[in-house]
């Protein structure tokens, strides 16, 4: 049984001390051969085999409860298009039983308000501040098509199927949404975009008697998105008094959220933005008569005279923790490189298979005496490629059963590598992993199932790093976008093609 949870990868606590310890013993058998046997004894030489690989496409991934959220529309010609919308439920104001707006009141206006990652640039010449945004893959001045409808599904917290789960919500989720949107217009990124003004009207409505300018107290940079006033106004204020509004429970019922919806606009090729969408929300200003000193109907037409007095208020809905991604793509333009090359993307986009010693004599290379000094996968990116959005790492793991590689946690996931490396022109170049012990479990194991079918995927930091021996599963969650062409292990691919190289140390009889 204790062989068999090792070989598998099934690790638990109560093996950890076993593992690391025969883990420590080769190591220091490896160094003590070096230092105290004749090398005579020993030779080191370099094994290289080939590798099978394949594409796969990704067809969703769960879309709440991520770390950054998508929004926009992009093309490429090696990964074709995708179109990322968001939608989520808002939380009720903390007002207690104060939400209603008072006497004669007015919507000033409405807006979505979603916080950019920015960075803080030098300030401008005269004096303002200057910010760059992040996190954006395409042409920045591209436009694409904002539309904001009322969600119409009811977004569940815990699973309906199984109440103990938490509700996940895949990418490839259809929502239903209202037939006529609150706001529709283009956007484009706007880095100066730090202030809303807002102006404040009389009960009529028309009249203007003052404008106020809203910013954040850092003057940070911000989507603003204006919504129709008489759709909020039937919405949120002529039944605020209903029970509606009475519970978030029963607010979310009624108003089950926003879809906030990226199309093309001109062009595919515009731009997607990742949001943390950590600080959105939809603010509602409005204007009402002051409570005890509010005006008679002097005119007769349900607005106050000439000498109300107005005063300013705001009612801000957060977006909740209860929000999704809604990824749709299109491949039907795309992998222009060729049939030889692998396609890794994130975002419910393309990972790639790898089988490793599959045209090797397994049980051949098993019966040879080696110490396995360094075991190497090596992936070269293919500098032809259309495509400019080459991410910093990828990530390798047990695809058959969606596990940790041994090597992610014996030695790191720094030391197993991944990471893009450049050649000297600052191309990107290759993507190498260090799988030492991973190989070294394969070719000392009986198990035949230690041979597994690996996957080379985009990496993301904060779900991909196990946070103790025991975490071996993958989560299958994915936000980053970017994408890189590599060469396959094929002939065709030449010097390139995918490698596996050992480099051990073998006993001489």
């Amino acid at each position: 049984m204790i062989t068999k949870v090792i070989n598998t990868f099934k690790y638990a606590g109560l093996f950890s001390f076993v593992f690391f310890s025969i883990i420590s013993c080769e190591k220091e058998i490896e160094s003590i051969g070096v230092n105290l046997v004749d090398n005579d004894k020993f030779s080191t030489d370099k094994f290289t085999s080939n590798v099978i690989t394949e594409n796969k496409n990704i067809e969703n991934v769960p879309a709440n409860g991520i770390e950054q959220y998508l929004l926009g529309v992009y093309s490429d010609k090696e990964f074709g298009s995708l179109k990322a919308s968001i939608v989520s439920q808002l939380i009720l104001p903390s007002t207690g039983d104060n939400y209603n707006f008072g006497t004669n009141p007015a919507i000033d206006s409405v807006l979505i308000n979603i916080p950019y990652q920015f960075t803080k640039e030098d300030d401008e010449s005269d004096g303002k501040p200057k910010f760059s945004i992040d996190s954006v893959i395409g042409n920045k001045d591209e436009e694409f098509l904002i539309n904001v409808y009322e969600l119409k599904t009811f977004l569940n917290t815990l699973d309906p199927n199984d109440p103990s789960k938490k509700a996940i919500y895949y990418s490839d989720k259809e929502f239903q949404k209202g037939d006529t949107p609150l706001y529709s217009g283009a956007f484009k990124i706007n880095p100066s975009d730090t202030v809303a003004y807002i102006k404040r009207y009389k009960a009529d409505a028309i009249t203007v008697y003052d404008t106020d300018t809203i910013k954040e107290t850092d003057v940070s940079p911000s989507i603003k998105i204006p919504l129709n006033e008489t759709m909020i106004q039937q919405l949120f204020v002529d039944n605020a008094s209903g029970s509606e509004f009475s519970s978030l429970d029963d607010f979310n019922h009624y108003f089950r959220g926003l879809y906030i919806e990226a199309t093309e606009l001109n062009s595919l090729e515009s731009h997607l933005i990742s949001l943390s969408m950590t600080n959105a929300k939809m603010t509602i200003y409005y204007s009402k008569d002051e409570d005890e000193d509010a005006d008679e109907d002097l005119d007769g037409n349900g607005t106050t005279g000439e000498t109300g007095v107005r005063t300013k208020h705001d009612f801000k809905f957060l977006f909740s923790n209860l929000k999704s991604n809604v990824l749709t793509r299109d491949y039907t333009q795309s992998k222009e490189s060729g049939d030889n090359r692998l396609y890794v993307q994130g975002a419910a986009g393309s990972e790639a298979t790898v089988e490793l010693l599959q045209s090797e004599n397994l049980e051949n290379l098993k019966s040879k005496n080696w110490l396995i000094n360094e075991a190497n996968l090596t992936f070269y990116v293919d500098q032809n490629a259309s495509s400019n959005i080459v991410p910093e790492q990828l990530f390798l793991y047990n695809y058959e059963d969606n596990l940790q590689i041994r090597d992610i946690i014996t030695e790191g996931v720094a030391a197993v590598g991944g990471t893009l490396e450049r050649d000297e022109d600052g191309n990107p170049f290759l993507y190498k992993f260090k799988i030492t012990d991973y190989i070294s479990s394969l070719l000392s194991s009986e198990d035949e199932t230690e041979l597994v079918k690996l996957g080379l995927k985009v990496y993301n930091s904060s779900t991909d790093i196990p946070t103790s021996i025991t975490d071996v599963k993958i989560e299958n969650k994915s936000w980053n976008p970017k994408g890189v062409v590599l060469y396959d292990g094929s002939e065709i691919s030449g010097d390139k093609k995918v490698k596996l190289e050992i480099f051990y140390t073998e006993i001489n009889n």
